[in-house]
Parts: C-alpha cells; sequence; structure tokens
C-alpha cells in the first residue's frame, strides 16, 4: 500500500520548484492533491502532466495572501472531497533587497505571502475539515534563513523565522485534534528560482555537502512527516541544507 493512500492533501505555491515536486510526491504515494497558486498556466499544464501519469492532482487558482480566497477555497476542497487530511503550506517568495533598500511595499508582500499566508491558510483548513475530522498533518516550509538569515533577505528571513513559531504553536494548540505540525527548513535546493541567479554560487562553498539539495529531497521530507507511522513527530523543525545549519 502507498503511504498516504486515501489522503486528501493542499500544497500551496505547488506549480514549481518544492511546490510542484511535492505535490507530484505525494501524488505518487497515493494523495489526491490539490495545487494552490496563482499561476494558472502552469496548474493547467501541471494537471495535464499529472493525468497523463495517472495522478490525481487538481489545480484551484488560489492566492494565499488573501483571506477570503483562501477561506473558500479551503470549502471548495472539503465540500469536492469530503475532508482536508494534509497540508503542505509551501507558498513563498524569495527577493533579495539590503536592509536600506527595503520599501513598504515590498515588506508587506513578503511578509503577506511567507507568514500571513501560512498563518491563514492553516487556519481555514484547520477550521473546515482537520478539527472536524479529528485529524491532520501540516507541513509548512521554512528555510535556513530563518534560522541565520543571509544579508539581503532580511524581510524573508524574519517571516520565515515566523513559520518556525506558528510550526511549534500550530503543534501545541492543535495536538488534541491529533492535528500534527512540523516544519521542513530546506537550504540552498536546484529550484528554477535559485538558479536563474548567481547568489548560490557564493554560498555552495560553505555547505558541507558541496551541492544544491535536490527537490525530490525536500518532497520526501514533506512525506515522510505525513506518515501515520512516525505520527509522535510533532512541533519538529527539520533541517534539509547539506550540513550548512546543524543545531
Amino acid at each position: 500500500m502507498k503511504r498516504l493512500e486515501n489522503r486528501v492533501a493542499i500544497v500551496t505555491g505547488g506549480t514549481a520548484g518544492i511546490g510542484e515536486a511535492t505535490a507530484l510526491r505525494f501524488a505518487r504515494e497515493g494523495a489526491q492533491v490539490v495545487v494552490w497558486a496563482r499561476n494558472e498556466a502552469r496548474g493547467k499544464e501541471m494537471e495535464k502532466k499529472a493525468a497523463a501519469e495517472g495522478l490525481a492532482i487538481t489545480f484551484d487558482k488560489v492566492d494565499t495572501s488573501d483571506f477570503e480566497a483562501v477561506t473558500a477555497a479551503a470549502k471548495r476542497v472539503a465540500d469536492k472531497f469530503g475532508k482536508i487530511d494534509i497540508l503542505i503550506n509551501n507558498a513563498g517568495m524569495y527577493p533579495a533587497m539590503l536592509v536600506t533598500d527595503v520599501t513598504e511595499k515590498h515588506f508587506d508582500r513578503v511578509i503577506a505571502v511567507n507568514l500571513k499566508g501560512t498563518f491563514f491558510v492553516t487556519q481555514a483548513v484547520v477550521n473546515q475539515s482537520m478539527i472536524p475530522n479529528n485529524y491532520g498533518r501540516i507541513v509548512n516550509i521554512s528555510s535556513c534563513d530563518g534560522k541565520t538569515p543571509a544579508s539581503g533577505v532580511a524581510i524573508y528571513g524574519a517571516a520565515k523565522a515566523g513559520v518556525i513559531s506558528l510550526t511549534k504553536s500550530f503543534a501545541l494548540e492543535l495536538a488534541d485534534y491529533d492535528i500534527n505540525s512540523n516544519c521542513v527548513a530546506p537550504g540552498w535546493v536546484e529550484s528554477e528560482a535559485v538558479l536563474s541567479g548567481d547568489r548560490w554560487k557564493t554560498y555552495l562553498p560553505q555547505i558541507p555537502s558541496r551541492r544544491l539539495g535536490k527537490l525530490s529531497e525536500i518532497a520526501e521530507s514533506c512525506v515522510f512527516l505525513c506518515n501515520d507511522k512516525v505520527s509522535y513527530i510533532n512541533g519538529e523543525i527539520l533541517d534539509v541544507n547539506g550540513a550548512i545549519i546543524m543545531d
């Protein structure tokens, strides 16, 4: 039996990078996956790709920083499939900007996508399905920058540190409902966003594993944390970073 057979999972930011890899991995493990993202063209293309492989993936255009949109989208999933078992809070943005150059618009958008979205998506999903059904597995995607911020990503790092804190608060408050909340904190990975620039080349020599992480390694970490065989893991921050941070 596949590890996630008969589970319904939402993956936010699921049309590229870590999100896409995770959505596909979950579907291959038997889950019915609903991808939330803003890029409709990529979402529809992903549906076609999944269908060709016989995978159960559907796309819904959702801006996870929009409270009303998220609330409505969570209801659509619960109404259609009867439940939401798994939530992967992956939606995020990683714009580099020095502290001296940060604008209010930049600040608000980074916080809205990376932190506000994570909170209100979780709230909507647990209220709509996980609490009533007394079951849920939540994995939030943070970053090594949430532990040790790098130059140029002060706001992103602060938001991802907030994601780590939210993960622990979710674990504490929701455990009575058999809802687990854990976090994966990736380091530098082979995502489209990372490889589109040169910043990773500066940090590569600092990574003891001497390579970038694979998207599949992050996806597999999420599957692991959603496996009921390890359900005693709750409130954990799982570092997947090639040993650039060890704590």
